[in-house]
């Protein structure tokens, strides 16, 4: 049952990197429909992150406490119903709700997959499962462009997110069915106080955090919004979504090799430096080079953007290792809380540095743009040095 139950939490993570992503591949049908200018379609995208921060650490507490089964059941609903309400909007008012709800359904996905994996499998397969988890949800980011472009182009936007809509809920009754309930339920709320007190004690947990917060929120930033956006307006590529998949399957494979690298050197600290390092030249290529990068190379940097990003899978070993066993959820919350409030802000940051820079040319506008994420790309590198070892027995 382990197994089943895995594959299917696999299933739902998969799908929320679908919604999450999914703005990227709309910004022309948006702004033509409802007159979206960039920070408005920045917004937009990161109501979804936005959304996703603030009940990240509702939803470490619903898994330390209710158990899996329940919480992911009901946020696949939640999520289901934000998509449908997302293809049925007729106002900006709307259109903002349904993807805020989409972010509130799938903020407890990963935070469930992740405590599951320590309830039911042993601790020195944790980073390597960890990596395939991540490879089967970020395959969603695969989906999230040029696939759902091509859904978008044969049944309209508002065809393709009924259709993710439709898909959620059949996730949402398959794991109130087969998830098993779990071993939660038995923490008091001063058992659990006590915990969040001491997960926040923990100086490690604050470097780990900023480098992860760094590869989120710069992958997320630029594949899940301004990516398509980035690449027609100073490379003229017209298959944009597909040159973005290169970035999402960087990033799987990443996080696949960060955890097999991890667990075989039984060193968390050493990898994650490694990774930190490339992540940031790769990220100082783009604003630098400009439209100078010629297209192999182009799609060479935007893969090995995704590879080393695939390190975001050792901080969650490092939080788990670093605190109690019964508050794993609870400090993977908060993890992504700070991640996923740095990826709201960077989302929308980037929307008005662009808006901001209209009167200059295309290219330098896109330099300036980018730099933003090169500079967070720095502070990870930092938390990565200042980060401690945590592998077992190191």
């Amino acid at each position: 049952m382990r197994w089943i139950g895995w594959l299917l939490l696999c299933g739902c993570f998969h799908m929320a990197y679908v919604l999450r992503l999914s703005a990227g591949v709309l910004r022309e049908p948006l702004a033509v429909e409802f007159a979206l200018s960039a920070s408005s379609f920045g917004l937009m995208s990161s109501m979804v992150f936005y959304a996703y921060t603030l009940l990240q650490i509702p939803s470490g507490v619903l898994a330390d406490t209710r158990g899996v089964r329940s919480t992911v059941a009901c946020g696949m609903a939640l999520a289901g119903a934000g998509s449908l309400l997302f293809a049925s909007a007729r106002s900006l008012p709307a259109l903002f709700l349904g993807r805020a709800l989409m972010g509130v359904g799938v903020a407890g996905i990963f935070v469930c997959a992740m405590k599951f994996l320590a309830e039911n499998f042993e601790r020195e397969r944790f980073a390597t499962l960890s990596g395939a988890t991540s490879f089967v949800g970020n395959a969603g980011g695969i989906v999230a462009q040029a696939p759902l472009a091509m859904l978008v182009g044969a049944l309209a936007w508002r065809g393709a997110f009924l259709s993710l809509g439709a898909v959620c809920l059949a996730l949402a009754v398959l794991s109130a069915l087969f998830l098993p309930a779990g071993r939660s339920g038995g923490i008091s709320s001063t058992e659990l106080r006590a915990g969040v007190r001491t997960i926040l004690r923990t100086r490690g947990m604050y470097f780990t955090g900023l480098n992860y917060l760094a590869n989120q929120s710069c992958f997320l930033a630029l594949s899940g919004t301004w990516g398509v956006s980035y690449l027609r307006a100073v490379h003229g590529i017209d298959q944009a979504p597909s040159y973005m998949t290169l970035m999402v399957v960087g990033v799987m494979a990443g996080a696949v090799a960060a955890g097999r690298i991890s667990d075989g050197a039984r060193s968390r600290r050493r990898p994650l430096r490694l990774f930190a390092a490339a992540h940031a030249l790769c990220w100082g290529a783009l604003p630098l080079s400009g439209s100078a990068l010629s297209l192999p190379v182009l799609a060479g940097t935007l893969f090995s953007l995704g590879f080393f990003a695939g390190a975001l899978v050792l901080p969650w070993s490092m939080a788990k290792e670093m605190n109690p066993p019964a508050f794993t959820g609870v400090a993977i919350a908060l993890l992504n809380t700070a991640a996923f409030l740095a990826v709201a802000v960077l989302t929308s940051l980037m929307g008005v540095v662009l808006d901001a820079a209209a009167g200059l040319s295309v290219e330098a506008a896109w330099r300036a743009v980018l730099l933003l994420p090169f500079g967070v790309s720095i502070l990870g590198l930092w938390g990565a040095f200042a980060s401690p070892e945590t592998f077992p027995g190191a």
